[in-house]
């Protein structure tokens, strides 16, 4: 135990050291500035970012460089029609069928690749059997591209029938480790520092948000520490392999507090079972005034392992988009928290964390700062902000509790 201790107070000690170093050269280094803060960075997002990269006609204006590369580095051995990378025509979210939409569509005069993008959720019923029927449909030379950090699931297409696929070459899997490689080859290709810059920022955006990197020099510190002896080896995978279980407990406590602060206030705290064991794709917890109250606070994790955190009044019953109690709702909730988005489930709900809570609260998975701010027994905790923020919106809808659907 006293090694233990030791590892975790070095540690402390010199990311406490890199962060004061941080603070010291930030005017003229900028450390913590980042272009993707400031923009969309969902799926579409990201997948919008890919396209324009992929686009040899896009304003980057490195025609194919970044297509050429793209197939060359991705693919095994690059198909003989999908060497035309000049005449390529690249779209995003082709329509597939009624209910489907390919992420990044690359059409070429001989054959067509669908990309599929799935870097926090994951993928739905039946979803990737649709997309290989239709890229079938579309052309006799395709290919289906899965790119994310984790298996296609039974559910989406079966495992005969993929592996089946994999070996006519129609199909390929590939994560974001493979993504930022790519990305490291078009900032070397780019002839454009402005497009050179968002690459970097890109690849930046990768690591730290899917992948869950350390900021760099915290990660090189970090390294260093454990590489002086075998006992640090051994105390970080204890560290490791007890990370779980803390979690857990924390988790628990926040439960309780956050109980507590809402009962204050005559609220009630809605928490999904599986928040306390199975921490799998849109499981979260919310709050309403009323026990039978059909649209609801809610936070909801989109992605597993507690990452991609929204927020915002959720249904308990899918209803078409653009109904007028959900259209009401989100006019409210617009004029507090600004325009977001809406769907079946959401009348309106939003990834932006900053202002009601912290920025770094989007991932739980990979991020210290919720785990933190929830053994905070001040202002600053987490169950304190919520129940706060479960005012605010308590006051929003304080005369015109019908459009919270209480049922009698």
């Amino acid at each position: 135990m006293h090694q233990l201790k030791q590892l975790l107070d070095n540690v402390a000690f010199k990311i406490a050291t890199v962060r004061k170093a941080k603070d010291r050269f930030a005017d003229q280094l900028a450390p913590e500035f980042r272009i993707f803060d400031y923009l969309r960075t969902d799926e579409m997002g990201l997948s919008r970012c890919i396209a324009s990269l992929l686009d040899p006609k896009g304003t980057h204006g490195q025609r194919s460089v970044f297509l050429d590369a793209f197939l060359e580095n991705i693919f095994p051995e690059v198909p003989s029609w999908a060497k035309q990378g000049e005449n390529c025509q690249v779209t995003t979210e082709k329509q597939a069928n009624a209910q489907r939409r390919i992420d990044v569509y690359l059409k070429f005069p001989n054959g067509v690749i669908g990309i599929e993008n799935k870097p926090w959720a994951g993928d739905q019923d039946q979803q990737l059997t649709d997309y290989k029927d239709y890229l079938k449909r579309d052309d006799k030379n395709w290919l289906l591209l899965f790119l994310s950090n984790r298996d296609p699931s039974e559910r989406s297409i079966d495992s005969s029938k993929l592996e089946e696929l994999e070996k006519g070459g129609q199909f390929v899997q590939r994560n974001y480790g493979e993504i930022i490689e790519w990305l490291g080859v078009c900032a070397c290709k780019s002839k454009a520092l402005v497009v050179r810059i968002f690459i970097e920022e890109l690849a930046k955006f990768i690591r730290m948000n899917i992948n869950g990197e350390l900021d760099m020099s915290e990660e090189k510190e970090i390294q260093q520490t454990l590489l002086e002896s075998p006992q640090n080896i051994e105390s970080a995978f204890h560290v490791l392999q007890t990370l779980p279980s803390v979690k857990k407990e924390l988790l628990e406590r926040f439960r309780k507090d956050l109980k507590g602060e809402l009962a204050s206030q005559d609220f009630l705290l809605v928490w999904d079972p599986d928040m306390e064991k199975n921490w799998k794709c849109y499981i979260g917890f919310g709050v309403k005034i009323f026990e039978k109250q059909g649209n609801y606070l809610r936070f909801e994790f989109q992605s597993s392992e507690l990452n991609r955190l929204i927020w915002g009044i959720r249904r308990e019953n899918e209803l078409p988009v653009g109904d007028p109690i959900g259209s009401k709702i989100s006019d409210m909730m617009k004029k507090r928290f600004g325009l977001q988005k809406s769907s079946r489930w959401w009348a309106w709900y939003s990834d932006a964390l900053d202002d009601v809570l912290d920025a770094d609260m989007q991932n739980w998975g990979i991020s210290p700062r919720p785990w933190t701010m929830i053994m905070d027994k001040g202002n600053d905790g987490l169950a304190k902000k919520i129940s706060k923020l479960a005012k605010e919106v308590h006051d929003i809808f304080a005369e015109n509790i019908d459009l919270l659907n209480v049922k009698k």
